[in-house]
């Protein structure tokens, strides 16, 4: 008996103080959900921790702890915790959020594949018709995504600009002359005052950037600037400071001289009562694209476009619609110098998570499909702006690393590469023949093929120098003139010749007897008929005759020796003609006309060769 006894008071003494624990346990719960109730969080860790110590069958517990620590932004906790609920919860999903979080927490790890794993129950298990269905749907086209791109990277190697050009802690949103010889950039000084910094290339090395110019960069901040191809137009946001319609607004600079002029506002049809900024100005200064919070478009911040009018002002900015833009955000357009391809960074469309840079192409229908640049482009991180030179060889862009902002370079990617087209460019000086000084000349680049006015810019009115883009390989017209010269033009096939030339165009000024070549005139071989590609270079010398009304015009035909004296004369007296008539039907009275065919008598060079041959088949044209 006394053993039976002893061996009861053991059992009791194991029993009661069990019974005892559970209660408190149970307690310390109670606690616990009133505080989380309440919003008493760290007293309901407390709390949770106190009950999980004496019993953890109270799945609840777990997942609140892992709500906390969310609350707290302690990820790693939070990630612990739900994993925990997950052990316990796997066959009946009752804490749909943890796997909610855990997968989210995945997308932003870049880790997509566990990302996946744990969307997908989440949407198994979310009502069809609830919000969180519907993002949960996205995260999970996210995830495929990023799988995806992660199997198929593209070969880049980014590599930091020079430290010379890195020179402060933060500096981003770089662009680029046409030339790759300019580069322009915002930084942030100690301060915490943004500037734009400029830097040159001389002997491919990149100099010390310095101030844009006082006339620009103030106390307040100045940043996020596009720059013409040539570099001598500029669009820049100003936040403070200078008075606006609203709290950023985009300001106009041009250089003359290498001198900055005062930065202008450029108007109610540009700027709003909202926030207006990072802008993209097209190669030649035309059309401006940039990003804006006004009301009345897709979503929050959307891209909109504004262009210039014939008499140089700018309409109406216009929201660039649902091909571009999302119901979330669209900012840092940037349009190549091609003229047609449109990058810009979005958090509304199907990428690696959050922002991530896109592609559109601008086709006479509008923009094209929309293209996500992919991995390591891309990345899970925050990708705001992307600028491309204008050859399509080379991106530039700023990475942060820990509130470090540099600036960084790498070689475009084949894959990446042939979906830009190509652009080339020619510079150089205008020139007046004679005495070599600089003219102020309207130029005007025309697609031979099509006829199409592709831009028109002018030169510089204290230097004479100008840079002209044309896009990709194509044959190309450019005409220079002033109001008291000859125009000329020149013709640039880059179907052919790939290089970048660097040309000075010297024009006659408008003299009785002076002789000037239509360049562009073409006739099929001993035909008189003119070809359509020369109505261009015709509506050009017909413009110029309605300037100059009150003098007559000699049009004269000349040949190459090739062939029979008296047909080469004939031809070219035929040709002459055809020119003659053209010009009538456009409305040039004909007593303001003559032709005249001088067939092989008046080369220019001698018949040596083919190329001189071509020099001395022509239509020249001169005043009398």
């Amino acid at each position: 008996m006394y053993k039976i006894f002893f061996l009861l008071i053991i059992m009791f003494g194991i029993i009661i103080p069990v019974k005892s624990q559970d209660k408190k346990a149970l307690i310390s719960f109670e606690k616990a959900q009133k505080d989380f109730s309440e919003r008493n969080y760290q007293s309901a860790l407390t709390n949770y921790n106190k009950y999980l110590e004496k019993d953890s069958s109270k799945t609840i517990a777990l997942f609140r702890i892992g709500q906390i620590y969310e609350s707290f932004r302690n990820k790693d906790k939070a990630i612990e915790y739900y994993k925990k609920v997950i052990e316990k919860d796997s066959n009946i999903v009752a804490y749909l959020p943890a796997y909610t979080y855990l997968g989210s927490r995945a997308l932003d790890r870049g880790d997509f594949a566990e990302a996946k794993k744990w969307l997908d129950i989440s949407q198994k298990n979310s009502n069809k018709n609830s919000i969180l269905y519907q993002q949960i749907t996205r995260q999970q086209k996210t995830a495929e995504f990023g799988i995806l791109a992660m199997a198929n990277p593209l070969n880049i190697k980014p590599e930091p600009l020079p430290k010379v050009v890195n020179q402060k802690k933060k500096q981003y949103f770089p662009v680029l002359t046409a030339d790759n010889s300019t580069m322009i950039f915002t930084s942030l000084n100690e301060g915490e005052d943004e500037n734009i910094y400029a830097s040159s290339k001389v002997a491919n090395e990149w100099s010390k950037p310095i101030s844009i110019s006082t006339n620009i960069n103030t106390p307040f901040n100045e940043g996020t600037c596009s720059i013409s191809a040539d570099g001598k137009i500029m669009v820049f946001t100003s936040c403070e400071g200078r008075q606006s319609f609203g709290s950023c607004d985009l300001y106009i600079s041009k250089k003359e001289n290498n001198v900055w002029s005062a930065p202008e506002n450029l108007g109610a049809t540009i700027n709003s009562n909202y926030w207006d900024s990072q802008p993209s100005l097209s190669s030649d200064g035309s059309k401006l694209f940039f990003s804006s919070e006004r009301p009345f478009g897709q979503g929050r911040k959307d891209i909109w476009m504004s262009a210039l009018d014939q008499a140089g002002k700018w309409t109406k900015a216009v929201n660039l619609g649902k091909e571009i833009n999302t119901a979330y955000d669209e900012v840092s357009p940037f349009m190549h110098a091609n003229g047609s391809s449109l990058f810009f960074s979005s958090n509304g469309r199907e990428g690696m998570g959050s922002f991530d840079i896109f592609m559109s192409i601008l086709n006479p229908k509008g923009f094209g499909e929309t293209i996500n640049l992919g991995f390591p482009i891309n990345t899970t991180n925050d990708e705001i702006s992307l600028f491309i030179s204008a050859d399509g060889l080379k991106a530039f862009y700023s990475v942060d690393k820990n509130q470090d902002i540099q600036l960084y370079t790498f070689d475009i990617p084949e894959q990446l590469s042939k979906k830009i087209n190509k652009t080339y460019y020619i510079k150089g000086y205008v020139l007046e023949n004679s005495t070599q000084k600089p003219l102020y000349a309207s130029l005007e680049l025309i697609d031979q093929r099509s006829g199409a006015k592709l831009s028109k810019f002018m030169s510089d009115p204290i230097t004479g120098d100008y840079m002209a883009i044309l896009p990709g390989d194509g044959k190309y017209v450019l005409y220079v003139e002033t109001p008291e010269h000859f125009f000329k033009s020149l013709v640039f096939d880059f179907s052919k010749d790939k290089s970048n030339p660097e040309l000075n165009i010297e024009l006659s000024k408008i003299e009785k007897q002076k002789i000037a070549t239509l360049e562009n005139i073409y006739f099929d071989s001993g035909s008189a008929t003119l070809r359509p590609e020369s109505n261009i270079e015709l509506n050009k010398l017909k413009e110029l005759l309605e300037k100059n009304k009150t003098l007559k015009t000699e049009i004269s035909g000349h040949t190459d020796d090739i062939g029979n004296d008296a047909a080469n004369l004939e031809l070219s007296k035929k040709r002459a003609a055809s020119v003659l008539a053209y010009l009538q039907t456009a409305g040039i009275p004909q007593d303001r006309l003559i032709s005249i065919g001088y067939g092989e008598t008046k080369p220019k060079v001698k018949n040596t060769s083919e190329p001189y041959r071509q020099i001395n088949r022509r239509i020249e044209f001169k005043f009398l």
